[in-house]
């Protein structure tokens, strides 16, 4: 079955200072995310070989979350007076990516990951946008919503 992409939620959270997770939130105004798993590999191919004989190693994973500023979106600190730790470039941060939704039998990939850049951008005819970019630390979760 298809997904449609209008019904993806991105929550997100800030580690606090002691390193444990902050609260999962929803971020307002998402328009696309992505997640991309790679692994690195070592070629073991020796003279005689018929093949290449490839062994894998690391695994790591990246992703972006892009949406649209919003002052008021207190699930990356946007808001004035924030409550809850900064979503900041160089920051650990505990996410959820939900291609179809939150509900059950429905798709998540989570994780943790260091938020590597954030960058916003405005132009006289639009609206302000934003790109959140983090690289994964430890395992990329896969789970089915219960």
């Amino acid at each position: 079955m298809e997904t449609l992409g209008l019904n993806g939620v991105v929550r997100i959270a800030a580690n606090n200072a002691d390193g444990t997770a902050g609260t999962l939130a929803s971020m307002l105004h998402v328009t696309s995310f992505s997640i991309e798993e790679t692994s690195e590999t070592i070629d073991t191919t020796s003279m005689g070989d018929a093949s290449r004989e490839i062994l894998a190693t690391f695994r790591a994973f990246t992703g972006t979350v892009d949406g649209y500023w919003d002052k008021d979106d207190a699930a990356i600190g946007h808001d004035a007076a924030p409550t809850a730790p900064n979503v900041q470039a160089g920051n650990t941060i505990t996410f959820e990516l939900h291609p179809s939704g939150i509900g059950t039998g429905n798709s998540i990939y989570e994780g943790s990951a260091i938020v590597t850049s954030i960058s916003r951008s405005q132009s006289f005819d639009g609206v302000t946008e934003y790109s959140i970019t983090f690289e994964g630390t430890g395992d990329l979760g896969y789970d089915v919503g219960a």
